[in-house]
């Protein structure tokens, strides 16, 4: 399908009012790096391109009054990846975000862009599961707040609309000084390859013992895996080599990975879950435990 205009709002407003017009032939674009290949391969039906880059406000980071950050839907995977403030108190987001592909691509791609691809492996969108993230979308006449684990919809499946509706903003809240976070990737030994496996875990310690946990998992499911079982074994008693084996034992249970030609039989991808697990638990602890464990 040929695409037959490329328009260049000033504001929200405006977008949202030139998505209507075309009634599902226009789709927002901001970075592209995933949009533009899928309407190479003709994937997805689009006449109509609504380019956000005009949009003043949308490429910023800030810190709220609530304890939460906004991250403008215009933040590209560079912006996040040299926040001191999001390394400093959401380490897993900017470890994850220097994972996507090239210099390059990281300074075109957005991580709301990442996160409405709806793929089970999006670098930056584990972490942002694992760090309970909030969307803010926007519609003709409607602002709503959709907690990011109810975006997905299956593989590649997204319930954002970008015919329809557009996420202005992400919203996450930092840790404080009894949290922490990491994340850690499995890939082939090359330069801007895909995941084999990829991990991220938020912890929250009190004394000895982990009291809170979220820990995520990709690709090994259809959308980002949040792993509840694992993290409550975690939290169960004083944290220890028992603890966190338990719960990556609990992680390797609940993984369905397939078969890939790239990543690798199934079998041996469930039992590396496990591994994965361990490590970036035992990291995100050593980081509340003063242990070093950059950040």
């Amino acid at each position: 399908m040929q695409i037959r205009e490329h328009l260049f709002p000033e504001s929200v407003e405006e977008a949202l009012a030139l998505l209507a017009k075309e009634q599902g032939r226009a789709r927002l674009i901001a970075g592209g790096t995933d949009l533009v290949v899928s309407l190479h391969e003709e994937k997805v039906p689009c006449e109509v391109l609504v380019d956000t880059a005009r949009i003043p406000g949308l490429g910023g980071i800030e810190l709220q009054g609530d304890g939460r950050v906004r991250l403008g839907a215009g933040v590209t995977m560079t912006q996040a990846e040299r926040s001191q403030e999001l390394m400093r108190r959401a380490a897993a987001l900017p470890e994850g975000c220097g994972w996507v592909g090239g210099p390059q691509i990281r300074n075109r791609a957005t991580l709301v862009g990442n996160v409405v691809s709806a793929q089970p492996a999006a670098d930056a969108a584990l972490p942002l599961v694992a760090l309970d993230a909030v969307l803010e979308l926007r519609s003709a006449g409607r602002t709503r707040e959709l907690p990011i684990e109810q975006a997905y919809r299956g593989s590649g499946g997204s319930a954002i609309d970008p015919t329809r509706e557009m996420v202005t903003a992400i919203l996450i809240r930092l840790h404080d000084r009894k949290e922490a976070s990491a994340y850690s990737r499995m890939m082939r030994r090359q330069a801007l390859t895909l995941p084999v496996l990829a991990c991220a875990v938020r912890l929250r310690r009190e004394g000895d013992r982990v009291s809170e946990a979220r820990i995520v998992l990709g690709p090994v499911a259809a959308v980002p895996l949040r792993v509840k079982e694992a993290e409550r074994l975690l939290c169960q008693g004083t944290y220890g080599a028992e603890r966190v084996e338990s719960a990556a034992d609990a992680a390797g249970a609940a993984a369905s990975p397939r078969d890939s030609v790239f990543r690798g039989s199934g079998a041996y991808r469930k039992e590396m879950v496990r591994v994965m697990v361990r490590r970036t638990i035992q990291t995100a602890w050593s980081r509340l435990a003063g242990e070093g464990g950059k950040p």
